[in-house]
């Protein structure tokens, strides 16, 4: 085996693996982020991957973030919820209804095009300092896109299958149930994941703005004390908390869903490769 050879053996995981690139790329940066913040001095201004991490640390010890957690994990499963609820069933009425669409397609673009910091503060303004809050404001920020993106998939339907429902007298259950549900899945797959991603944000920011609880919360009491490690601290916990969700919940669950999409694909391949 020549050299040239040896060397693409080894050089070809460390570059054409997914997980390993993004493990290399996450050294790099810390390396980066501790020789800058150690050479220049800059820990109190930028801190360092060091020091976040004993902070890290010393508060998983403490116990201390148990409650704020838990706080903030019930207020955005509750404006998830809302929002999906929301969401979905009024992009199914936009979608399905020309009424609907005509009515209520406006306020949807509204929603969209508003700033999630105004909702908040108006959301605030309305319910005070609640846990209600939070909730409303992420139900009130996400539906639009949500309802939006239900409708862009309803839309999207072969309208031959919906002919051939009517030809053969199929009722509107069954084709809601057979024909609609099944073909804006992935509508409401993208949507669902969508809420999530935005829910936290908003709760966080919110948290940051009127609450005296949550992970917003504590990130607020340390930049009120200029302490970028402990900012950072809790940012860090909580998206690592937002990562296993991510890896741990939706992308099992969309292998399931979806899994015959790989099916088809593959017979697909075989058949081309057939011919």
């Amino acid at each position: 085996m020549s050299l040239e050879e040896r060397g693409g053996r080894v050089v070809g995981p460390l570059v054409g693996n997914r997980a390993v690139v993004f493990v290399e790329a996450i050294v790099l940066f810390l390396v980066l982020w501790e020789a800058i913040a150690r050479l220049f001095d800059m820990t109190v201004v930028l801190s360092s991957p060091m020091l976040v991490a004993v902070a890290i640390y010393e508060v998983l010890l403490s116990g201390e973030w148990v409650v704020h957690f838990v706080a903030s994990m019930q207020r955005i499963l509750y404006g998830f919820g809302a929002s999906i609820v929301v969401g979905v069933l009024f992009g199914g009425l936009l979608g399905v209804s020309t009424f609907w669409r005509k009515a209520f397609r406006p306020y949807v673009l509204v929603g969209m095009a508003i700033p999630g910091l105004l909702l908040i503060i108006f959301t605030a303004m309305a319910f005070g300092t609640s846990d209600l809050t939070p909730m409303v404001a992420t139900a009130v920020i996400t539906a639009p896109f949500i309802a939006d993106m239900i409708q862009s998939g309803i839309e999207d339907i072969d309208s031959d299958l919906l002919k051939m429902s009517g030809s053969f007298d199929v009722s509107n259950l069954r084709v809601y149930r057979r024909v609609l549900l099944p073909s804006i899945l992935p509508e409401i797959f993208s949507a669902i994941r969508f809420a999530f991603s935005v829910a936290w944000k908003v709760i966080v920011l919110a948290e940051v703005v009127i609450s005296d609880t949550g992970i917003g919360f504590l990130i607020q009491e340390n930049m009120s004390r200029l302490s970028m490690t402990g900012v950072l601290k809790y940012l860090l916990l909580f998206v690592i908390v937002m990562l296993v969700i991510e890896y741990g919940v939706f992308n099992p669950l969309e292998k399931v869903l979806f899994d015959w999409r790989e099916d088809v694909a593959s017979t697909v391949e075989a058949g081309a490769g057939a011919q």
